[in-house]
């Protein structure tokens, strides 16, 4: 099929899906270089980050106290490199972004700035997968939007993207939503996280790395290829070190999908976004190292 062919089907069938979904939610990159969403929470707005790895929802202790919340108890969680981390947490409240509302049984409370520097001024907090827990969600980060889908557009998304294996990573006691992608080896199945909050390479175990053909050894970042499906590459650069998960793939793969999570029937589907001039000039800077 020719490429403009190619590329005027999944504008059509994207506009027809996004036209059957309930909530088209944007996000926006701002100067600080992370991609954030305007929300509001327990009546309060804020800019908060959306970050798919960050497990359970959070907001800053100033956050907290302004909608009355006294700290309490704790939610243990772990960053991928095997961290532990301990923070408190308020009791229930309602999140609003764009058209959509939820009410979180539980938020994290935890100071951004220890995780992310300056990049983290002026944010109210971080949410993730578990603001849409139950729904579906699609996430199309090269053009900066959330789409909550309806039964409606799913079967539209369902009728020209490709199923692909995925599973619901529920940690802190139940109280944590991300997602894994099967990616198939020769060895078996390896589940990489969907992190939305990687603005880096992508992360791979030492244990996986031999499977895709990385180098253990290697510290440093490596190109690496696979195949989530027959229709579906990976062409990212990878950094190997110890985790306490297969891997972890990033805004680098992630950009070049729009992906469907069925958050309540643990399904996912992706479609391949058509490659610009813009996304062959980067893949090519990339192969050469410049």
């Amino acid at each position: 099929m020719h490429p403009s062919r190619l590329l005027a089907l999944v504008i059509a069938a994207t506009f027809s899906s996004y036209s059957l979904a309930a909530d088209v939610i944007a996000l926006s990159r701002e100067g600080r270089g992370v991609e954030t969403v305007d929300a509001t929470v327990a009546g309060k707005p804020g800019k908060y980050l959306f970050d798919s790895g960050i497990g359970t929802s959070g907001i800053t202790p100033d956050v907290a106290r302004s909608i009355q919340c006294t700290p309490w108890g704790k939610v243990t969680g772990f960053r991928a490199t095997g961290e532990r981390m301990d923070v408190p947490r308020c009791n229930g409240a309602s999140v609003s972004l764009g058209g959509t509302s939820i009410k979180l049984a539980q938020l994290s409370v935890f100071d951004l700035a220890t995780f992310m520097g300056p990049a983290a001024q002026g944010l109210s907090g971080a949410l993730g997968l578990d603001v849409f827990d139950g729904r579906t969600v699609t996430l199309n980060i090269a053009e900066h939007q959330l789409v909550v889908e309806t039964d409606e557009s799913l079967a539209a998304i369902k009728a020209h993207a490709i199923e692909v294996p995925v599973r619901l990573v529920r940690a802190a006691e139940g109280a944590a939503l991300t997602v894994s992608l099967g990616l198939p080896t020769a060895s078996g199945t390896l589940w990489m996280e969907l992190d939305t909050g990687n603005y880096g390479p992508s992360l791979v175990d030492t244990t996986a790395a031999p499977l895709l053909g990385l180098d253990a050894s290697n510290p440093h970042p490596q190109q690496f290829k696979a195949h989530v499906a027959a229709d579906v590459e990976i062409d990212d650069v990878a950094v190997v070190k110890p985790l306490i998960m297969d891997g972890n793939l990033g805004r680098g793969v992630l950009h070049h999908w729009k992906l469907t999570l069925d958050l309540a029937h643990r399904k996912g589907w992706i479609v391949v976004r058509p490659l610009t001039f813009n996304d062959e000039v980067k893949s090519m800077a990339k192969r050469l190292g410049s």
